[in-house]
Formats: C-alpha cells, sequence, structure tokens
C-alpha cells in the first residue's frame, strides 16, 4: 500500500497508491495508520448492506471501486471518522471562510477536501486531500496530499485560506473534522 513515513521535524504522512487516496487522507488526518484497506471495505460492505440486503452488495459496491483499488465515497470516509469518535461537517461556501474555518479550535483535527481531478484529458474524478494543523498552531499547517512526496507547509494562514478557496472556485467540497460534541452535549 502507500509509502508512510514520519521523519524528524514532519507530520506522518502515506503517499499515494492507486486509488487509495481516502484511506491515505484518513491515516494523514489522524496522524497514523489507523485505517487499512479491510477496515474500509468492511466499512463499504456494511454501508451497500443498508441499502441492498442480496449477494449483489459484494460485487457491486457504490462506496468503493469494483475492482478492489479504493477510491471509497464520502459515505466511507464518514462512517470511519464516526468509529473514531469524530464528525464531519461540509463548509458552507456560502460563508466567508476565513470566519467559518479557524485553526485555533480545538475541536477541529483538520480538514479533507475533495477536488476534482481530470485524468487522461477524458474524465473528471475526484481527489482527497488532508489538510492539518499541527497542535493547533497557524504557523505549523500542512497539506498532507498523498500525491505529493512529502508534506508541504503552509508559508501562513493567509496561504492556507488562498489554497482552500481555490479548492472552492474549482467546485471541490471542504469539510471540518472534529471532535464529536455528543461528550459536550451529555453535560
Amino acid at each position: 500500500m502507500g509509502e508512510s513515513k514520519k521523519t524528524a521535524g514532519e507530520p506522518y504522512h502515506e503517499r499515494q497508491s492507486l486509488w487509495f487516496c481516502g484511506q491515505h487522507t484518513l491515516n494523514n488526518l489522524l496522524q497514523d495508520k489507523v485505517f487499512t484497506k479491510e477496515k474500509l471495505d468492511n466499512i463499504a460492505l456494511e454501508l451497500a448492506k443498508q441499502v441492498d440486503l442480496t449477494w449483489r452488495s459484494y460485487f457491486i459496491n457504490p462506496h468503493k471501486s469494483l475492482l478492489g483499488v479504493g477510491n471509497y465515497d464520502i459515505n466511507v470516509l464518514e462512517k470511519a471518522l464516526m468509529n473514531e469518535g469524530l464528525e464531519v461537517q461540509w463548509f458552507d461556501d456560502r460563508k466567508d471562510i476565513q470566519t467559518a474555518i479557524q485553526f485555533t479550535d480545538e475541536t477541529l483535527i483538520g480538514l479533507i477536501l475533495n477536488v476534482p481531478t481530470t485524468r487522461f484529458y477524458l474524465w473528471t474524478s475526484y481527489h482527497w486531500i488532508a489538510i492539518k494543523s499541527i497542535d493547533n498552531k497557524i504557523t505549523e499547517i500542512y497539506n498532507l496530499d498523498s500525491k505529493l512526496s512529502k508534506p508541504e507547509k503552509f508559508k501562513d494562514e493567509t496561504e492556507v485560506y488562498k489554497f482552500l478557496k481555490s479548492v472552492i472556485h474549482k467546485n471541490g467540497n471542504i469539510l471540518l473534522v472534529k471532535k464529536s460534541k455528543k461528550d459536550e452535549d451529555i453535560k
């Protein structure tokens, strides 16, 4: 699977393998090898069985690649994060990005981006990317795209917001991954 490494002074980073950008994004966001192909395939199967209780859900699964090479959809990523006690909030692009996304927010684990990518000049598919602030420091925000050879540290917060605005401009999506509020609701 994707090459992973954590070098001194840099965050954990898994490199792209086949269409497993969803798996790499989750692991890069959580800064450890939390999810394997098997775990995500099981989540995809569980989701498919909720809709189709026949044998077809084992072979034709709308939540992952038919060929078994990843390409997990948002339902798999959301369920995987929920299993880790996290929640996903979709960014409403009508809001001001700098107000809605605060990297100093202690509940913010990081961002997942879903960006359009043209393949072989023929079709557009989507690619998952993790953006993470290390220790909630605005001076330590990284692009953990699995297609990069190593994590790229943003120069400053302005550069991060400029990058996020470009994702929205290209019809991409931004998802905020936060610690679950369920514990707070009980109190």
